[in-house]
């Protein structure tokens, strides 16, 4: 599909259509103004880069504009996505020594373990909810493993990590919105709880080091912890939409799904064109502190910017045939999982997670189709992915 214009029009809510506009405007012009609404949206790769890497001109500070009546509160404090340095580069810096090569590599026999777990439950089943069965219940384990989260809590983080992702979604309704305040406040008193215990009760677990680190003199609070863990848990979420694209992915692209199958040491370079063939997130929010030039236009200061990640991944100045799913492309320098001082700092555990889930599911079948009649797609203007995805799956 291939949009025509010579001005702006406001993007499509259908996958199809909304790859077909930001083509579309990328062409018209990489950087513009939205006459509608105001505000600005950048779709060219090099601007994109740009607007990603001068953090002193494109803010990530957003929660001033959250309601004290609003869920999102939940991630005022301590979460990275929105904060600019200094306080970004302290805090980063602490989590970056808790979060080290070592620590993340020491994690793959359990995950290893938890992805075997959940393949031995649905391994035989004809009809499968993918999402439901095996890619959020994975993930899920695997943080609540990394966290100490005892036993007998586990159901219930669950429920409230799937309402944190709720918040999110385009058609929640407001009558839902006082249930998943409610639970945002639970999950406060939780971690707030939790937290403390580990303070006093150190244990082998990803909280008990972020109590404990310190570089240069500087710790973190409880509430920066708080703040962190709620990030980790919607960032966590990447693995559930990397493997749900990744089917997506290898069921319209046959001849791919037959390479990777035949040589499965291709999962970690078919992940990485997934990721950029289908972004989890289409676009970040920035607001400009100055007035700034990018492309051609200058931006006055106080401008809510749109930084469309899907547009750039699909830049053909960047990626010779974007429109192909190439899973050995490279080069394969997409900027699906962020760029400069707020590239995902958890993008090494989410690549080893979600391919070890990849390579067991692959293995253990031998053909899978995606039933689309009963798949529910997210909104591509936030996320690429599926809110369920259900498949049918030889053995």
């Amino acid at each position: 599909m291939a949009i025509q214009t010579t001005e702006w029009t406001s993007p499509p809510d259908t996958e199809a259509e909304l790859l077909a506009w930001l083509d579309a405007m990328r062409e018209l012009d990489p950087v513009q103004r939205d006459p509608d609404r105001g505000g600005w949206h950048v779709f060219g790769h090099a601007e994109c880069v740009e607007a990603l890497t001068n953090h002193s001109a494109f803010s990530s500070v957003l929660a001033a504009d959250v309601p004290e009546d609003s869920p999102m509160t939940i991630f005022r404090i301590g979460n990275l996505s929105w904060m600019d340095p200094p306080r970004h580069q302290v805090l980063r810096s602490l989590v970056r020594h808790v979060f080290t090569p070592r620590y993340v590599a020491g994690l793959e026999p359990m995950i290893s373990g938890t992805v075997e777990r959940f393949l031995a439950e649905i391994e035989g089943k004809e009809q499968i909810s993918f999402i439901e069965e095996y890619a959020a219940p994975v993930a899920a384990a695997v943080i609540a493993n990394m966290l100490g989260i005892p036993d007998e809590d586990r159901d219930l983080f669950g429920r409230w990590t799937a309402a944190l992702m709720s918040i999110a979604d385009p058609t929640l309704k407001k009558n839902e919105v006082g249930t998943i305040i409610g639970y945002t406040r639970d999950i406060k008193v939780y971690l707030k709880d939790l937290v403390q215990d580990r303070r006093r009760a150190p244990q082998d677990d990803f909280i008990t080091r972020l109590t404990s680190v310190e570089v240069d003199g500087e710790t973190l609070t409880d509430d920066e912890i708080m703040g962190l863990i709620c990030l980790l848990l919607l960032t966590g979420q990447t693995t559930t939409q990397s493997l749900a694209n990744a089917v997506i992915c290898l069921d319209q692209n046959p001849d791919a799904d037959q390479a990777l199958r035949a040589d499965l040491s291709l999962c970690n370079s078919t992940l990485e064109e997934v990721i950029r063939y289908r972004a989890q997130t289409s676009r970040v929010a920035r607001v400009t502190t100055r007035e700034v030039k990018l492309g051609r236009h200058v931006i006055p200061e106080g401008q809510p910017v749109s930084v469309w990640l899907a547009a750039a991944n699909f830049d053909p100045v960047k990626f010779p045939d974007p429109e192909v799913f190439d899973l050995k492309r490279h080069p394969n320098q997409h900027i699906a999982l962020g760029h400069g001082v707020h590239f995902c700092l958890g993008a090494p555990l989410a690549r080893m997670e979600s391919s070890i889930a990849l390579e067991g599911f692959i293995k253990r079948t031998s053909s899978v189709s995606v039933d689309y009649e009963q798949t529910t797609l997210l909104d591509p203007r936030l996320v690429f992915g599926a809110n369920t995805l259900m498949i049918n799956a030889s053995w």
